[in-house]
C-alpha cells in the first residue's frame, strides 16, 4: 500500500565526501521503496562530494542542488525545503544513516496522527567513523506545557536531532524555516518555534545511526555554547515569564527563575554551563522579588565565579 504522504529527505553536504554516499545509500536501502525523495544540497563543497552524489543521480528519487559558494547549514537545509515536493520534510545529516525501516515507520506515524502532530522525533544509535555501533540514545518524551517551554532551554533538548526528526512542511513554512543567522543550534531554535505553535511527539524506535567523529561542528564547544546562549536569551526575551510557569504569582515566579538560573550554571561540559542565561534569569528573579541570596549569586556570576549554594531564607 502506497502512503498518501510524500516525505522529502533533505541531505546538506559540505566537504562530506567520506560519508555522503553512505547517507544516500541508507535511503536507497529503505524497505519503503516509494513515497519519498532525497534532496542533496551541495553547499559549496571544495572536495569530491558532488562527484560522489552524482553517482546516485540515475535514481529519480535522488536530486542534487548546488550552492556555488558555502552559505552554511541552515541555508542549505532551507534550499532543500524550498525545492521539496513532499508534505513532510525529514532531515538527514551527511554523516548519519537511516535504519532500514525508518521511512516506513515515519509514514505510519504521519498517517496515524492525521496532521494533529507537526513534528516527530525518535531515538538513535551512536556509531563511530568506521560505522561501528558504540551506544544507543533513548530520547525523553516532550514534557507537558508550560514545562515543555523550559525543556527547550535546558541541555536535555540537545538529544532531539535533525536526523531523527520529521516535520510537516506547512508547519515549517508558517514558522519560517531555519533562521540563517544562527551558525550553530539552528535546529533547536527552529524546534522551539514549532513547539510554540504546534504539538510534537516522540516515536519509540531507533530511526538513525548517528555518527560521531572529530570533524563535527559539535566538537567546537565554545561556539556551541555561545550560540546556545544566543538562542536561550532570545527565547526568554520573546515571552513574559508567566509563559513558562503554571503560576501567575510573581513572587513564586521569582523562585522559579532563580531555580532555572541555578540549572543553567549546573549544566555540565561540553553542553554548559550557561552564565549569560543564568545572569538573565537571576536579574529577572530580582525584578520580581528581591532576594539577598539571588543578589549574592548574581554578584558572584558577574565576578566570573560559579555561585555556590546559599542556604537560609530572607
Amino acid at each position: 500500500m502506497i502512503s498518501k504522504n510524500l516525505i522529502s529527505i533533505i541531505i546538506p553536504v559540505y566537504n562530506g565526501e567520506r560519508f555522503v554516499g553512505k547517507a544516500i545509500e541508507s535511503c536507497l536501502h529503505q524497505s519503503e521503496k516509494q513515497g519519498w525523495e532525497a534532496i542533496v544540497v551541495n553547499d559549496g563543497s571544495t572536495d569530491n562530494s558532488q562527484q560522489v552524489v552524482e553517482n546516485y543521480l540515475d535514481d529519480p528519487r535522488i536530486k542534487l542542488i548546488v550552492h556555488e559558494r558555502n552559505k552554511g547549514l541552515p541555508s542549505a537545509r532551507n534550499t532543500g525545503i524550498r525545492n521539496s515536493a513532499g508534505n513532510y520534510v525529514a532531515f538527514l545529516d551527511t554523516d548519519d544513516c537511516y535504519m532500514p525501516h525508518t521511512i516506513k515507520n515515519f509514514h505510519t506515524a504521519c498517517e496515524k496522527a492525521r496532521r494533529t502532530i507537526a513534528m516527530f522525533y525518535s531515538d538513535y544509535l551512536c556509531i563511530n567513523e568506521k560505522g561501528e555501533t558504540t551506544g544507543a540514545k533513548r530520547v525523553p518524551p516532550p514534557m507537558k506545557r508550560p514545562d515543555l517551554h523550559f525543556q527547550v532551554l535546558l541541555p536535555r533538548l540537545k538529544d532531539i536531532q535533525p536526523s531523527t526528526s520529521i516535520i510537516r512542511k506547512d508547519a515549517l513554512e508558517k514558522v519560517g524555516m531555519f533562521d540563517e543567522r544562527f551558525l550553530s543550534c539552528e535546529d533547536i531554535e527552529l524546534f522551539t518555534r514549532i513547539i510554540e505553535r504546534y504539538d510534537i511527539a516522540r516515536l519509540g524506535f531507533f530511526s538513525t545511526r548517528r555518527r560521531f567523529h572529530q570533524e563535527q561542528m559539535t566538537k567546537d564547544t565554545s561556539t556551541m555554547i555561545f550560540w546556545r546562549e544566543e538562542f536561550n536569551l532570545e527565547y526568554l526575551k520573546r515571552h513574559d515569564f508567566c509563559y513558562f510557569c503554571t503560576t501567575h504569582d510573581r513572587k513564586k515566579q521569582a523562585v522559579v527563575a532563580e531555580s532555572y538560573g541555578d540549572m543553567m550554571m549546573k549544566a555540565l561540559p561540553p553542553w554548559g554551563p550557561y552564565p549569560r542565561t543564568a545572569e538573565y534569569l537571576y536579574e529577572l528573579s530580582l525584578s520580581m522579588r528581591y532576594s539577598s541570596r539571588v543578589q549574592i549569586k548574581l554578584r558572584s556570576l558577574k565576578a566570573d565565579e560559579v555561585p555556590g549554594d546559599q542556604s537560609g531564607e530572607e
